[in-house]
């Protein structure tokens, strides 16, 4: 008797379970966080364990360059709450509060992914909606990015969301998520859904008097949630992303953080982004509704290579719309699997593709494993010291930018510090009992009779080939982080 096919229900709860599993392993691997995570995470840990305790919330000590609105921390907060509210009750570490924190961003993620792939669904098939979780699933960076707590990837649920509005035709909806996402998250997603919006009004499918009436309830609504909320956590009154966009837009000051050439998000960041998923664009384009997602994408990714200073994060929100069009093409190809052996060529190309973006992730995850020396620190800290032992902990800037955390000050007994304006080898310094530094020789010798080392952290500097082993390459590591121990106290 013939075994009976899966459903396309049960195949489709297959695809949402891959996606699942694939942002968990992601997570599992680099459980720990870097800096440019840190405001919204540390958010989110005084949320929901300081609660109204105001004056032991991390963004007073440590502000950073512009203000970020806690909108989103506290829609995680308050999600994850029973959670981690279950984890206290049994007593289990702090730091697995994090995982879950993260966890719950990346179901968010997911949540607008597997939306936006119904649209899929309905509008290109079955085929191409496969396709779509495939590549999505395949791809290092969107995983990788998808539980953690970057401004960017807050606002991408959102984002989701209202691209799918657009695709269902509702218009309003569509701008009241926009609004969400600029005002609130990012003011640079005016390019990408202004666009979509202009293409909407140029085409005539939306009449500006039409567009106003959503347009403005929603900006101010959006506008004055945003205002009122993060005045009150910041203690003075502030629109976040305005200050962002004034600080990274007017006054340029965001290339202070590096700079890139005008094309590379084009030859650089999307390659890495799409992988092998790139070359099925332009077979995408064949098909008219897939040009008209295309545009906005292409649009916005042209006119935020204008700012100097680019990060592949900051245009992660073109790639589910680039691979919806890049889906379409790879559909075009194993749906038509019998009619010629170029189409299956095709196809076969469709299947080896995934497998490459499937073998790069593998790789780039793995590497990424070594790249968290701050937290590897943090939890040999507590592996290697007993929780009864008086610790005070200092932790320097290149640990606390690695994955140190909140999360992971885990013994309450214990005081952990991240002062920046105490000096190496000072008598300050010295009244610490541990210290957790950068592993220079010039700061190793101050310290040379006072401290005893009790552990050593290694980090990643970079890969290199060799074909003589499988995989094809090594890891280069370097001791990038040391804990030291005072010996005794200093007279």
């Amino acid at each position: 008797m013939a075994r009976k096919r899966p459903s396309g229900l049960v195949r489709q709860r297959q695809l949402l379970g891959l996606l699942v599993a694939v942002a968990s392993i992601h997570l599992v691997t680099c459980p720990y966080t870097k800096v440019e995570e840190s405001f919204s995470l540390q958010a989110v840990h005084d949320l929901l364990y300081h609660r109204l305790a105001m004056e032991q919330y991390d963004h007073l000590e440590f502000p950073g360059v512009v203000p970020r609105t806690f909108i989103g921390p506290l829609v995680i907060a308050v999600l994850s709450s029973p959670a981690v509210c279950m984890l206290s009750l049994l007593g289990i570490s702090k730091f697995y509060s994090q995982l879950i924190v993260r966890a719950v961003l990346g179901l968010g993620v997911i949540f607008g992914l597997w939306t936006l792939q119904k649209e899929v669904r309905r509008q290109f098939g079955a085929t191409a909606a496969t396709m779509f979780c495939w590549m999505t699933a395949t791809q290092f960076h969107l995983m990788f990015y998808c539980t953690r707590t970057l401004p960017n990837v807050l606002a991408l649920p959102v984002v989701l969301l209202a691209l799918t509005a657009w695709l269902q035709q509702r218009w309003g909806r569509f701008i009241w998520l926009s609004a969400l996402a600029i005002l609130v998250f990012r003011a640079e997603l005016s390019l990408l859904l202004g666009l979509v919006l202009l293409l909407l009004l140029c085409t005539r499918r939306l009449s500006v008097v039409k567009a106003l009436s959503y347009a403005v309830p929603a900006g101010l609504l959006c506008l004055g949630l945003t205002v009122v909320v993060d005045s009150y956590f910041w203690r003075y009154l502030v629109w976040p992303e305005g200050t962002v966009l004034w600080y990274n837009t007017i006054q340029n000051k965001s290339s202070n953080w590096g700079t890139s050439p005008l094309l590379w998000y084009f030859y650089s960041a999307l390659p890495r982004g799409l992988g092998g998923s790139l070359f099925f664009v332009p077979l995408g384009l064949v098909d008219r509704r897939a040009v008209a997602l295309f545009l906005p994408a292409l649009g916005f990714v042209a006119l935020y290579s204008l700012l100097p200073h680019k990060e592949l994060r900051f245009i992660i929100y073109t790639f589910p719309v680039l691979n919806i069009v890049a889906a379409r093409g790879c559909s075009y190809l194993l749906n038509n699997y019998k009619k010629s052996w170029l189409y299956k060529a095709g196809s076969f190309l469709v299947i080896g593709h995934l497998v490459a973006n499937a073998a790069y992730s593998a790789t780039a995850l793995y590497v990424s494993h070594y790249n968290y020396p701050g937290g590897v620190a943090m939890q040999r800290l507590h592996e290697v010291v007993s929780p009864q032992t008086d610790v005070v902990l200092h932790i320097d800037v290149a640990a606390a930018q690695t994955g140190v955390s909140r999360f992971a000050e885990v013994n309450g007994a214990w005081r952990y510090e991240k002062r920046e304006d105490v000096q190496p080898g000072s008598k300050h310094m010295l009244s610490y009992t541990h210290l957790l530094m950068e592993a220079t020789p010039e700061h190793l010798a101050l310290y040379r009779d006072t401290h005893r080392v009790l552990a050593s952290i290694t980090g990643t500097t970079g890969v290199s080939l060799n074909l003589t082993k499988l995989p094809p390459f090594n890891i280069n590591l370097q001791t990038k982080l040391v804990l030291l121990e005072r010996l005794v106290r200093p007279s």
